[in-house]
C-alpha cells in the first residue's frame, strides 16, 4: 500500500495540518484517510525539546504512523518550521517498509563485541575452573538439626 502525507502551514488559523492519503486497490488513487490539525505554538515548543518530543506531539489517535514514518514527517516539520515552507509532500510504500534492513541496536553489537574479546582471552576457562582444595563430604552438608513442627493449640478451632 502507498501513502502520502500532506503537511502544510495554515498561517489564517495558525494550525499545521497533516493529511494522510492512501492507495487502498490497484487502481493507483489514492484517498484521504485522516486530517490531524495542531497549534503552531505547541509544535514551536516540541520542536525546541527535540524529534522525539515532536513525534509525541504529532502521533494521535487518529494519526500515528510508523515510527520510521513519524521520524520522516518529524524532519519535514522541523524543516518547514526553519525555512519558513507552507507545505510538504512525503510518499510511502509499505513494501519499503517492510523490506527495510533494520539496524541492530547499539547494545546489542557492544555485548556481541564484548563476547568476541571474552573468547579471545579464554576469561571463560578461567572461571569455570574450581580454584579450592578443600572437598565437601555429603555427609557435612546435611549436618544440623532437623525441624520439628511442634503442636500448637492456637489452631484449634472450638465450636
Amino acid at each position: 500500500m502507498k501513502q502520502k502525507y500532506l503537511i502544510f502551514n495554515n498561517d489564517d488559523q495558525r494550525e499545521l495540518i497533516i493529511k494522510e492519503f492512501a492507495e487502498l486497490d490497484d487502481t493507483k488513487v489514492l484517498l484521504l484517510l485522516r486530517e490531524e490539525k495542531y497549534d503552531v505554538e505547541s509544535i514551536k515548543s516540541a520542536i525546541k525539546k527535540g524529534k522525539k518530543a515532536l513525534i509525541s506531539v504529532l502521533r494521535t489517535e487518529k494519526l500515528y504512523p510508523p515510527s520510521l514514518y513519524a521520524d520522516k514527517i518529524a524532519e519535514s516539520v522541523i524543516t518547514m518550521s526553519e525555512e519558513k515552507k507552507q507545505s510538504i509532500e512525503l510518499l510511502f510504500d509499505d513494501l519499503d517498509l517492510l523490506t527495510k534492513k533494520k539496524k541492530e541496536p547499539e547494545s546489542f553489537k557492544d555485548i556481541k563485541k564484548e563476547s568476541k574479546e571474552i573468547k579471545e582471552s579464554k576469561e571463560i576457562d578461567e572461571l569455570l575452573e574450581d580454584d579450592f582444595e578443600e572437598e565437601f563430604d555429603d555427609v557435612d552438608l546435611v549436618k544440623g538439626t532437623p525441624l520439628i513442627a511442634e503442636d500448637d493449640e492456637s489452631f484449634d478451632i472450638d465450636e
